[in-house]
């Protein structure tokens, strides 16, 4: 029997083997208090330095700011984003630079104080991303906020059903913190969050503890793509097909969006399938 040279399939996804390598693991850093005078809430530029990196996946990372001369973070609602303003070298003009600006929802709920959490995911071939990839702890970035409308108005009359694919998790994370931490909300609240393997899920751990500490708090999570289904703990298929399931009085929800405009034109057209109309239904689009 002869002989053959196999080559093994190229993972998928979030597993792409371009991507660099993880970070190391370290220890989380110690924070301490920090002297400075409390920023406006009002936007406006800052200077800020990163002082953590964490890797909950191959290809996002967290990175936790704070403001050079400030002993907090910036005042905002929880929801809102962001501006990074990045000097990259000017291809038209050698020798000289520009910045590009991004939009980046703001991760931590109001009531951390020590830090401005994003979680980002890697574009290889992004104008961006790459840069903030290559810096390290210390280096500065100018931000300028906070920005947006993507709130829950309180005080909160109605469920609430959070929908998310990805890092459009990311203001989420924020905005359930503070509903049920802050605003004590005893509506139904409902997260069902999509991701395509299993090493991509995010927050998984935080989620579950807000949900074991708050009884009308349900955490979904969904895979499309599940390597191993027989191990898979969670729901599989896409988000707009478990709405039906886990929104159990359409006519009493509203429903908030983050993430790639084909997963939001399919939830939105089931939410209103299931008779939530416009006016219940807010999403940002994350491209």
């Amino acid at each position: 029997m002869s002989e053959h040279n196999t080559v093994a399939p190229v993972p998928l996804g979030s597993l792409n083997p371009k991507l660099p390598p993880r970070l190391p693991s370290v220890p989380l850093k110690i924070w301490k208090p920090r002297e400075g005078q409390i920023p406006s809430p009002k936007p406006q530029n800052y200077v800020s330095t990163l002082e953590e990196i964490l890797q909950p996946t191959p290809d996002v990372r967290l990175f936790r700011l704070t403001l050079d001369g400030y002993g907090e973070i910036i005042p905002f609602v929880a929801g809102q984003f962001i501006q990074m303003l990045c000097p990259l070298p000017d291809k038209e003009n050698p020798g000289k630079t520009k910045k590009i600006i991004r939009s980046y929802s703001i991760a931590s709920p109001p009531e951390e104080k020590r830090f401005l959490e994003f979680c980002i995911k890697l574009v290889l071939d992004g104008a961006f991303t790459p840069t903030l990839w290559d810096m390290c702890i210390g280096d500065k970035l100018e931000i300028r906020g906070p920005y947006g409308k993507f709130i829950v108005p309180e005080p909160v009359e109605h469920d609430l059903v959070f929908i998310a694919a990805g890092t459009g998790i990311a203001p989420f994370w924020g905005m359930i913190y503070h509903l049920l931490k802050s605003a004590k909300v005893k509506q139904n609240v409902v997260l069902v969050f999509g991701l395509r393997y299993e090493e991509d899920v995010l927050y998984e751990q935080e989620f579950k503890q807000l949900a074991a500490e708050h009884p009308n708090f349900v955490p979904v999570f969904t895979l499309s793509r599940p390597r191993a289904p027989e191990k898979w703990w969670g729901e599989r298929g896409y988000v707009q097909t478990l709405l039906a399931k886990y929104v159990k009085d359409p006519a009493n929800t509203k429903a908030y969006i983050c993430g790639l405009t084909p997963m939001i034109e399919q939830s939105v057209e089931q939410l209103k399938i299931m008779g939530i109309d416009n006016e219940r239904i807010h999403y940002e689009r994350y491209d």
